[in-house]
């Protein structure tokens, strides 16, 4: 019994350290996480705007394109939760920050449970950027060796081939969904078919997570700073099932939010100025699309 003991402790031990090995070393790994942190953190006073929200803003907002200086602080599938306790955490090193550009669309309205919860992703905001979500992130998503396949593959990825985790440029936006890197014609990933809704009933939709939606929205308007909301652009011609109560329930929620806080919105979802090659996939901007939204935002926006 004293040796069956003796070896099952010494298992656990290996597992321990091997856990704690991975974790040290998964944290040596540059990521956009924890470059986006910091890049905040040490330049935050010269920042004047940020483009926040998941995978369209990260590549559609380009921000040497914009007319304050700023920062694309993008993720992908970054929610409004992630969004709002970001802004809580960086805001103070961002003193002259005067306006935060947040992307709501087609995608954000879903007709599943809104109940919160935690993913994989939310282990990145708690580790790299210092999100706590008012302590209430369970054990399982505070550390990356938790998920060891993950850490595993990161760090064969960084230190055996060799291949860029951090996917972004010094200025945040996503480097690697450029025009060159576009793998199939427009209309092959069927990328829409995924974000609508299954139900054309308004009184059964809603928008993710809308209630940090909202905490963002009072918050910016508390500190005077402009809130702009934009919808990005979609490549409609490829898909054939456009939810049409989808698309209205989203004008109808963005009325209702202007009608409550101080809000500038910009729908470019069927803006036609978008063509082909301004796409790296149907909901998602190329380079040399970014450019020309930005400008589009330029001329757009209107500063407090």
């Amino acid at each position: 019994m004293r040796k069956f003991l003796i070896s099952i402790s010494v298992f656990l031990a290996t597992i321990v350290v091997f856990l704690v090995a991975l974790e040290l070393l998964v944290h040596t790994i540059p990521n956009s996480y924890s470059y986006k942190y910091n890049y905040v953190k040490k330049n935050g006073k010269r920042i004047e705007a940020i483009a926040m929200g998941h995978s369209q803003l990260y590549d559609g907002f380009k921000p040497e394109s914009f007319k304050l200086p700023a920062f694309n602080l993008c993720n992908s599938a970054q929610s409004f939760k992630e969004d709002y306790y970001l802004l809580k955490e960086l805001l103070p090193y961002m003193p002259n920050l005067k306006c935060v550009i947040l992307p709501i669309g087609y995608m954000n309205v879903t007709d599943n449970s809104d109940e919160e919860s935690f993913t994989e992703r939310s282990t990145f905001y708690h580790e790299y950027m210092n999100v706590n979500y008012d302590n209430r992130i369970p054990v399982k998503h505070r550390l990356e060796c938790f998920y060891p396949n993950r850490a595993f593959e990161k760090v064969t990825s960084y230190y055996l081939h060799h291949i860029d985790i951090v996917g972004c440029d010094s200025l945040g936006r996503r480097s690697t969904h450029n025009l060159k890197d576009r793998k199939f014609k427009l209309g092959h990933e069927n990328v829409l078919n995924d974000y609508t809704s299954k139900t054309h009933d308004p009184n059964k939709m809603h928008i993710q997570v809308e209630d940090y939606l909202e905490r963002i929205a009072r918050f910016l308007n508390n500190e005077n700073i402009t809130f702009v909301l934009v919808s990005p652009p979609h490549y409609w011609s490829c898909f054939d099932n456009i939810n049409l109560e989808q698309k209205a329930f989203l004008q109808d929620y963005i009325s209702f939010l202007k009608s409550k806080y101080n809000i500038q919105y910009f729908n470019l979802e069927d803006d036609n100025r978008f063509e082909d090659k301004d796409y790296y996939n149907e909901t998602h901007l190329s380079e040399i699309g970014a450019e020309k939204f930005t400008k589009i935002l330029n001329d757009s926006i209107s500063i407090n």
